[in-house]
Order: C-alpha cells, then sequence, then structure tokens
C-alpha cells in the first residue's frame, strides 16, 4: 500500500508515473515482502526457544511497553499514543514485537513509518547484543 502510494492513478483507471518512481515503488514492495518473510521464517525457526519462560528466552523480550524506565535505558522512546496504540493492538512487552515487520506496525492508528523503523532497529540491535 504505502508502496505505491506514490503512483497516482487517473480516473480511467490507468497509472501515471516516470520509471524512477515506478521502480522505487516495485523495490519498496520487494523489500518489505523480503522483510516479512525473513521474520515470518525467523519466528518458525526461534519460537520454541523464545517462549515465555523458556531457558533461552534473552531478558529483553520481557520489557514491558509500558515501562518506559526500561524503554529508555535500550534507546526506544515511544509517544503516549502510539504506546496506547501499541497496547490495543495487543503488544504488551518488546517480545510480542519481535516478528513485527514494519508495514504491520504502520497499520496501526499513530504508529508512522519513521515510528515503526526505530521500533525495528531497536528490536534488531537488542536481537543482535543477545
Amino acid at each position: 500500500m504505502t508502496a505505491v502510494s506514490r503512483v497516482w492513478a487517473l480516473p480511467s483507471d490507468k497509472i501515471l508515473c516516470t520509471r524512477r518512481v515506478l521502480k522505487e515503488a516495485v523495490l519498496a514492495a520487494v523489500q518489505e515482502a523480503y522483510s516479512m518473510g525473513l521474520l515470518a521464517g525467523q519466528e518458525m525457526r526461534l519460537r520454541e526457544s523464545t517462549l515465555p519462560g523458556g531457558a533461552d528466552r534473552p531478558s529483553w523480550m520481557d520489557i514491558r511497553l509500558d515501562d518506559q524506565a526500561a524503554m529508555a535505558r535500550d534507546g526506544l522512546r515511544l509517544r503516549p499514543i502510539v504506546l496506547r496504540s501499541l497496547l490495543a493492538a495487543g503488544y504488551q512487552c518488546l517480545g510480542d514485537l519481535r516478528w513485527v515487520s514494519i508495514l504491520e506496525l504502520i497499520r496501526l492508528f499513530y504508529v508512522g513509518r519513521k515510528t515503526a523503523k526505530q521500533i525495528r532497529a531497536a528490536v534488531e540491535r537488542l536481537e543482535r547484543e543477545g
């Protein structure tokens, strides 16, 4: 949806755009599909080891989204309206966001692309660190 938002359709259902804009839209769609597939594959592979109470579960996954001090320690500050939107969607802790793609995040109310990228970057950084 967001990749094609820069490509305008005329009332006659013809699409008018430059090759550059079309290439960018297709590239963005392919990159998003890749990241969603990659996250789904990781979820399938690592789901058992990261269940709550599991021995291999990283401690950062249990940080509650509404714990501002812990979130700030990990470099993630969410605006209150974004936090309410995440909580309303059923995400309670950082571990819940582990396999959520940018596209899925921006579909939530008040979560824009920039905020979604920050969330994904923080989760990926925490994933790499341990």
